[in-house]
């Protein structure tokens, strides 16, 4: 089950990058969005499906709403000082470090690889093999400073993973609901820090209620659809590196959204990926899966 939630969240991840590519919005304008436009779009289902969770689900939402709106903040600076496609050549990682993290949280999970190692180290390997193949298509070579300055956020990141793995062990058997209020409390908390990091738009808001800049902003329905999915993939995972690892797979399904857009005569937003990498990308995406599942 976790499985299917994960690659419909690679899908949906994949179309949500490319409208985002050509929405052609202001970075402080999207990071705002980001969290007023979801919250206001996501507050009604939760009012719809109320339900008062034990405290240490809203612990975990003000963590992540904070962390995601200072990893926002970070990443702006880093794509500034040393370019997009070198940071996110680097992202990837991050299932890595989520893979050692959960083990230190729920050691549990060394019992079972121990009764099953072979199992195991196929699974790391599959891992591995997503990794870099996700890192190889980047083709950038990635410098010592960057990786100083990336790398605590990938661990950032890593807990933001083991987060929404662990906030679904508090859905008192209403998974959907918790999930509503998980995305409409962050969207809440990531829109107005990012406002009050971002005040010209307190004192001049004409920007911010562009009808135009918000309906470029459309595509942010992509994103709650992607935030459900993955919350119910986490959920049904036994481990969240899984979960991570198969959503990389949206670079596969950007490539052939590209193939589609170049049939169709418009220009390609992303550059095409090498066969092998594709081919790897896919075999360790398998891998994984049949270790996982069968």
């Amino acid at each position: 089950m976790w499985l299917f939630f994960a690659l419909i969240t690679s899908l949906l991840y994949a179309f949500y990058h490319l409208c985002n590519q050509l929405s052609s919005l202001k970075a402080e304008l999207f990071i705002i969005y980001r969290g007023l436009l979801i919250a206001l779009i996501a507050t009604p289902f939760m009012l719809m499906t109320f339900h008062i969770f034990p405290w240490q689900f809203y612990a975990i939402v003000v963590f992540q709403g904070v962390t995601i709106s200072y990893m926002d903040f970070k990443y702006y600076q880093a794509f500034h000082r040393f370019g997009a496609e070198n940071v996110n050549s680097i992202r990837p990682l991050t299932v890595l470090i989520t893979f050692i993290l959960w083990l230190i949280l729920r050691p549990s999970t060394l019992l079972v690889y121990y009764h099953a190692p072979l199992r195991a180290l196929i699974i790391l390997l599959a891992l591995m093999a997503i990794v870099f193949a996700v890192m190889k298509y980047q083709n950038q070579k990635i410098g010592r400073d960057s990786l100083k300055f990336v790398v605590p956020l990938l661990v950032l990141s890593s807990l933001i993973d083991m987060s929404n793995k662990v906030i679904t062990e508090y859905n008192d058997g209403l998974l959907l609901p918790l999930t509503f209020h998980r995305v409409a409390l962050t969207g809440w908390i990531i829109g107005i820090i990012n406002l009050f990091l971002n005040r010209q738009y307190l004192t001049h808001p004409k920007e911010l209620i562009n009808f135009g800049n918000i309906r470029r902003a459309g595509f942010l329905i992509l994103l709650i659809l992607s935030m459900i999915t993955i919350n119910f993939s986490m959920h049904y995972t036994t481990h969240p590196a899984y979960t991570s690892a198969i959503t990389y797979l949206s670079v596969i399904w950007l490539v052939i959204i590209n193939k589609c857009r170049a049939a169709m005569g418009k220009k390609s937003a992303y550059q095409s990926i090498d066969l092998k990498w594709i081919l790897l990308l896919l075999a360790a995406a398998i891998t994984l899966a049949l270790a996982t599942t069968l």
